[in-house]
């Protein structure tokens, strides 16, 4: 079949984001399918300032708001200057590694010109996940994200979509259960992503395997294989930091490193201190998780791969508006059948801790993409009788 996947696609430096797109068309390709990236411009077609203006005045009033507008806005820039002096080569990736529809700059654009499959996925990544903005703001995303375009006898599905979240509000649960109800399977990543699918009226979601869980440690170690990598002589740690705010002490983990001999490889799309950043590309930054001592992270994905290659590894959770997105890793520890390896609540001797074995029956037991397609074909042929 020809299937076309809708998913987080455009960052120039979420590794996790380009890799479970990787895997998920490797993993397809490998079933006799045709897979591609339907390359959404998720972020053209987000419509911030999208609020009654009552309430826009009121938000522009507020103090914190406002030094948080200025704030982001300083960031962003710093960002942008740090992306152009320092390219990871997202692009390149994307063009070696995936094959990719034209871009689609809306969901009208979707509606109008709909990429031609048998069969659409929404999926892996947190495609489902609200937290950007509101739903007046977040309401043709979602739509993209739910599927809500194309021929009536294309087979919809999600596989190992994440919420990101415990719950909905009754706002975005309104309008996501209609979407929902559409799709002819439905499976997510998270254990908990269950129950929030029973809310939105869906009580036949099932887990799934995040795709980068679909390959073991020697496909990816074969695909970095032909890469000239820039790994350290010296033992280090591997410190992979995401989007969040700046008041985690960053620094600490540099000197706990420093009192064990180990050097730090900073990785970070965040600039809210002056420490030594390194700037991998894609294969890179996973043979820098594979040759690490221990890995250090906030980070799903690089959590994923220090399993895979059964690392040491430890967990910042994540705080503030990122809170929700916890859930990721409490749903990762119990699928793996590992112990919690969380910092905030061990320190930094969870890195001193044996790597875990992870459990294979467990990991086995949760549905494939194969499973997931097999149950949306016979749920579209009941649909088209």
């Amino acid at each position: 079949m020809k299937i076309g996947i809708i998913t987080y696609w455009k960052s120039t430096c979420n590794y996790g984001e380009q890799l479970q797109n990787y895997a998920l068309q490797e993993y397809l390709r490998g079933l006799g399918h045709e897979p591609f990236l339907i390359r959404y411009d998720y972020e053209a077609d987000t419509i911030y300032g999208s609020r009654p203006l009552p309430v826009r005045l009121l938000r522009a009033c507020n103090p914190k708001r406002l030094a948080g507008y200025f704030r982001s806005r300083r960031n962003n820039r710093l960002f942008q200057e740090n992306c152009i002096r320092h390219p990871r080569g997202f692009e390149e990736f994307r063009e070696e590694h995936l094959s990719m529809s034209r871009i689609y700059s809306s969901i009208e654009d979707l509606r109008n010109d709909p990429p031609e499959a048998d069969m659409y996925i929404t999926g892996s990544d947190q495609v489902w996940n609200t937290f950007e903005g509101s739903l007046s703001e977040m309401r043709n995303r979602l739509a993209a994200f739910f599927l809500d375009f194309g021929p009536e006898d294309v087979i919809r599905m999600s596989y190992a979509a994440s919420w990101g979240r415990n719950g909905l509000t009754e706002d975005v649960t309104e309008y996501l259960k209609p979407l929902i109800r559409k799709l002819d399977a439905v499976s997510v990543r998270e254990k908990s992503g269950i129950n929030v699918c029973h809310q939105a009226g869906r009580n036949d979601a099932v887990q799934a395997l995040d795709p980068v869980f679909l390959h073991d440690a020697a496909a990816y170690r074969q695909l970095c294989s032909s890469e000239s990598m820039k790994i350290p002589e010296k033992p280090y740690i591997l410190f992979y930091y995401m989007n969040n705010d700046g008041d985690y002490d960053r620094k600490s983990v540099f000197d706990w490193a420093g009192s064990k001999g180990l050097q730090v490889v900073y990785v970070t799309d965040d600039w809210h201190d002056d420490l030594e950043r390194s700037f991998p590309g894609v294969m890179e930054w996973i043979a820098l998780i594979d040759n690490a001592e221990a890995v250090v992270t906030n980070s799903f994905h690089c959590c994923v791969f220090s399993i895979i290659f059964r690392k040491k590894f430890g967990v910042i959770r994540r705080f503030g508006g990122y809170k929700e997105m916890n859930t990721r890793m409490d749903s990762l520890f119990e699928l793996s059948g590992i112990r919690p390896r969380y910092i905030d609540d061990d320190g930094f001797e969870v890195l001193t801790r044996p790597a875990d074995e992870p459990d294979a029956v467990t990991l086995a037991a949760v549905r494939r993409p194969e499973d997931v397609i097999a149950a949306a074909l016979e749920n579209a042929a009941k649909r088209l009788i």
